[in-house]
């Protein structure tokens, strides 16, 4: 139980010092967009290449992932239809919204989790890299394509994007690396492994500096919408992980805490990071960000009372 709360004051610390920063002044008008570059276009890239390169990918396809995958794309598919076709707004928003609810905060929160509450950083593999292989490059392809929309109608155009995209460079590089068993020299592995360290800090910073003017209640029109991301998020995905886990796959004990745990996550920061790098949705998104965190402590202590 305390493990939970100890993941939590790291991240609280770090985006403490990113609001002390905004507040400050001391990084400029542009200094959140400049670190927000910095996470997407080199430290997400590089981490990914090095998480990927050394994990063996047959992690990636053990059974546990049915539950963890399975409920990350059923709750997103449903918030993109519900955004989209129901509540009638761009795609944008419904693939951020989509994404709010099933990419899940596993680097910062999880790990530590997953060290101290689960004694096994090994359940940590399977949905980050679910999460960079799959549910990054979708949301890429959705958003990419719709943004060529209004500039060509090719479809390779869109397919061309994505594929420069650094975040599937950088996870594609890396699934390559360890597919192959290739091994980069030291003192070309050294500098990217440094590189990729400023990602997590990189984006709570980014993240604290977001709040440098306070936190208000959201405005209307974003109510009804956060709404429905912190319960798809900190209720619907971590009941079907459970039922898929459970049920379905006969998993329990410890194996099945891992998999709800890892599936009641609050939305990850690298959310935020997408939303400010495409600019869309960025304010839906730091607020979707905020809520699900401050909300997931009480979520994630029930569930550890239910199944710990």
């Amino acid at each position: 139980m305390l493990a939970v709360f100890e993941g939590f004051a790291v991240i609280a610390g770090v985006i403490l010092v990113g609001f002390v920063l905004g507040r400050s002044g001391v990084l400029g008008p542009h200094g959140q967009q400049v670190i927000a570059k910095l996470v997407f276009y080199a430290g997400t890239p590089t981490l990914l290449y090095v998480t990927v390169a050394e994990t063996d990918l047959g992690l990636i396809f053990n059974t546990a992932l049915f539950a963890t995958g399975g409920s990350a794309l059923i709750v997103g598919a449903a918030l993109f239809v519900l955004t989209k076709w129901i509540r009638r707004r761009s795609t944008g928003e419904a693939m951020f919204s989509a994404w709010a609810t099933s990419y899940v905060n596993i680097g910062n929160l999880g790990i530590p989790i997953a060290a101290y509450v689960l004694r096994d950083i090994g359940y940590v593999a399977p949905v980050l890299l679910f999460q960079l292989l799959v549910l990054a490059p979708i949301g890429m392809a959705v958003l990419d394509g719709a943004g060529k929309k209004q500039h060509d109608s090719h479809w390779y155009s869109a397919v061309l994007q994505v594929l420069k995209n650094p975040i599937v460079l950088g996870a594609a590089a890396g699934v390559g690396a360890s597919a192959t068993g290739f091994e980069l020299p030291r003192f070309v592995f050294e500098p990217i492994d440094m590189i990729g360290a400023t990602a997590v800090p990189g984006a709570l910073l980014a993240f604290g500096i977001s709040l440098k003017d306070g936190w208000g209640i959201p405005v209307k029109g974003s109510r009804a919408q956060l709404s429905y991301i912190t319960g798809a998020k900190l209720i619907a995905q971590p009941v079907i992980a459970w039922a898929i886990g459970g049920p379905l796959l006969g998993y329990d004990g410890i194996d099945l805490f891992a998999i709800v745990v890892t599936s009641a996550l609050p939305t990850a920061q690298n959310v935020y990071i997408y939303s400010m790098q495409y600019r869309q949705s960025e304010a839906l998104m730091r607020d979707a960000v905020f809520i699900t965190t401050v909300l997931s402590v009480p979520a994630l202590v029930i569930i550890a009372a239910l199944l710990g």
